[in-house]
């Protein structure tokens, strides 16, 4: 008997796992059936940014007189480039050597040092000052510095460190840290002494009218203005973008710099024909190389010979250090900027009116609405949300026709699992 219930066992075993296999391989098989038989075509929402800005070479143009001095020497400039000066003021100094630039700038600097000294230890400015206002002070002079290194300017860095140096020589003195700082002061007023006798400026040059001061010539300044600037050609404006070089070596010996009497620059350049861009339309302008954002007026717009292709005349009345550095650069006309998910026109369905499309999530397909706030030629951006009645980020967007028997069959099967 105890031989027969092993062999029955064994028996069971076997058509047990027999079983079990069959059912896998049926399962394995439905599987891949369905994968086969029910593929869809679709694509993944993703986010898409669109900002249509137009980029093109632009010249700078004013009406502009150079600046020659016929003498020997080393100068040293006086103001900034695009500063007003008025007529007969010191733009630059002549001096006989770097040397003697070098020795000047040190005197500068040790009269700086001077004055925050005395400032610092004068009782005037100590005896109403508190710690804690002094820490707060110090604290924002930090928070500068981090600023400025974030953005990449460093333009104000100098200014902040004269700052940070007065209240670090305050602090020291309501703290009882220091007493005074007269035997600093007289150590440097005693290198400002040796000092004194070794720097001679040789000559200056002065300003021959009133207007803008800046340090360079590129041969331009006889060729360009604001009169003739309409009638350069597509031709004359690549010519001038590609020549120049050229001309700033043509350059007369002797030109130190060039004035200008107007903050007013007009811009021309050859771009792709635009319908925004249009007599009189008021745009925002870029620079590269420089973050800020020009307001600017299109003075006058027309074709450029070439198919597609404009010449635009635009009006800037903003004057900086960017808008005076180079007469050629390269630009960009801001437009606005559109952010969303990226959905194909040829996916676009209507269902009672309502925009949409159909997105797939397993064997469910599910109509979603699209807020369309850009339209490209083949594809539009939806707005991004987290209503799940619209178009969400990673849906899988069906890319195929559906019919009315899929929607209503998947219809019925959610309210069948509700049940």
């Amino acid at each position: 008997m105890a031989k027969r219930s092993g062999q029955f066992n064994d028996v069971t075993v076997k058509i047990l796992s027999l079983l079990i296999t069959l059912l896998l391989a049926a399962m394995i098989g439905s599987q891949i059936y369905t994968y086969i038989n029910d593929r869809h075509d679709t694509q993944e929402a993703v986010l898409c940014t669109i900002n249509e800005d137009i980029s093109f070479e632009g010249i700078i143009v004013r009406n502009e007189k150079q600046m020659t001095y016929s003498g020997s020497g080393v100068i040293k400039y006086s103001y900034p480039d695009g500063s007003k000066v008025s007529a007969g003021s010191t733009v630059a100094q002549v001096y006989d050597s770097y040397d003697d630039v070098l020795a000047e700038e040190k005197l500068a600097s040790l009269d700086e040092q001077i004055a925050l000294l005395q400032k610092a230890q004068n009782p005037g400015t100590t005896d109403y000052v508190q710690p804690e206002s002094i820490n707060r002070r110090i604290d924002e002079q930090y928070k500068k510095i981090l600023a400025c290194s974030a953005e990449g300017d460093l333009s104000d860095l100098p200014s902040i460190k004269n700052d940070m140096s007065l209240i670090m020589n305050i602090y020291n003195i309501i703290s009882g840290r220091s007493d005074n700082y007269n035997s600093r002061i007289t150590q440097l007023q005693n290198e400002k002494y040796k000092l004194g006798s070794s720097a001679r400026v040789k000559s200056e040059i002065t300003a021959p009218e009133n207007g803008y001061f800046v340090s360079y010539c590129d041969g331009y300044e006889d060729r360009l203005n604001k009169d003739n600037i309409e009638q350069l050609s597509q031709q004359d404006i690549e010519d001038i973008i590609n020549g120049a070089q050229s001309a700033a070596d043509s350059v007369p010996s002797g030109c130190i710099g060039k004035m200008f009497d107007d903050y007013t620059a007009l811009i021309t350049g050859v771009i792709n024909s635009d319908p925004r861009v249009v007599n009189d339309a008021s745009l925002r302008l870029m620079l590269d190389s420089s973050s800020t954002v020009y307001d600017v007026k299109v003075v006058s717009v027309r074709s450029a010979g070439e198919s597609g292709k404009d010449i635009v005349v635009l009006s800037c009345d903003t004057l900086d250090d960017a808008m005076v550095s180079r007469r050629i650069r390269g630009m960009q006309l801001i437009f606005d900027e559109y952010s969303g998910i990226k959905v194909p026109r040829s996916a676009i369905r209507f269902r009672d009116d309502q925009k949409g499309v159909y997105v797939i999530l397993g064997q469910d397909i599910t109509f979603k609405k699209i807020d369309v706030i850009y339209e490209g030629d083949d594809y539009v951006i939806s707005k991004n949300t987290s209503d799940e009645e619209y178009l969400l980020l990673y849906d899988q967007i069906l890319l195929e026709p559906v019919s009315e028997q899929d929607v209503q069959k998947n219809e019925t099967d959610v309210s069948s699992d509700t049940r």
